[in-house]
């Protein structure tokens, strides 16, 4: 794991400074300092490092979770307002996304999702019930394609970004946006996953890499992000 409590950043046109208060690429092969979920819902998860990807995983019937959380400060984050980007594979799930504000297994916080079976990107909210749809948009979306994601949250305003190919081809516009005030603490980020097994036996793998956090205080371009990717 990578810690950084601040960084100066070279943008375009200038220079900004920007805190950037987590990063892990998870090329030291393991993910000390995330807490992962291995009781009730995700006594069965198993999380590993493999080609310097973070794997969350698990297998059986029902509702098949894992999740996994940090922050910048010994595991929590030290703003309610901060910015997420990272990159996610969805091999075998239903959903996939992000957390912020978050913590589990107590179901609080927020998720930008990934649903591929549905081709559905939006934000969710966590409640004792499970996810919660707020907003979502339709767009072509892939099992075992690797897509970047980004998102922030600031005050009581939620957005968030999804794209292909590198850091630097980021959107400039939000795709999903919205509004909600339940959860206004700093909580905790990281990676949260499911699937539904029925009968059989059903599988959830998801992979995630390059997980960056910035404070949102100051403006970033998204060609720098590439830069602050560097050992410590």
């Amino acid at each position: 794991m990578k810690v950084i409590l601040t960084a100066l950043i070279l943008v375009s046109g200038g220079i900004a400074f920007a805190e950037i208060l987590f990063e892990d690429d998870f090329s030291d092969g393991d993910a000390d300092g995330w807490l992962e979920w291995t009781s009730g819902y995700g006594a069965n998860a198993q999380y590993n490092v493999v080609d310097e990807e973070y794997v969350l995983s698990n297998s059986g019937t029902g509702w098949i979770p894992a999740a996994s959380h940090n922050g910048d400060q010994s595991g929590m984050m030290s703003t309610p307002d901060y910015s997420i980007v990272t990159q996610i594979t969805p091999v075998s799930c239903f959903r996939a996304g992000i957390l912020a504000r978050g913590y589990i297994p107590t179901f609080t916080g927020y998720l930008l999702v990934i649903i591929p079976s549905t081709n559905t990107f939006g934000i969710s909210k966590l409640t004792s019930s499970g996810p919660e749809m707020i907003t979502s948009l339709s767009m072509p979306l892939s099992y075992n394609q690797t897509y970047w994601v980004r998102f922030q949250v600031e005050g009581t305003t939620l957005s968030g970004k999804i794209w292909q190919g590198t850091v630097g081809d980021e959107p400039a516009d939000w795709q999903v946006t919205c509004s909600n005030s339940l959860y206004t603490g700093a909580g905790r980020m990281g990676c949260f996953c499911c699937t539904f097994g029925t009968d059989d036996k059903a599988i959830l793998n998801v992979r995630y890499d390059n997980i960056s956090v910035s404070s949102t205080g100051s403006s970033l371009e998204s060609s720098t992000w590439a830069s602050i990717k560097c050992a410590i």
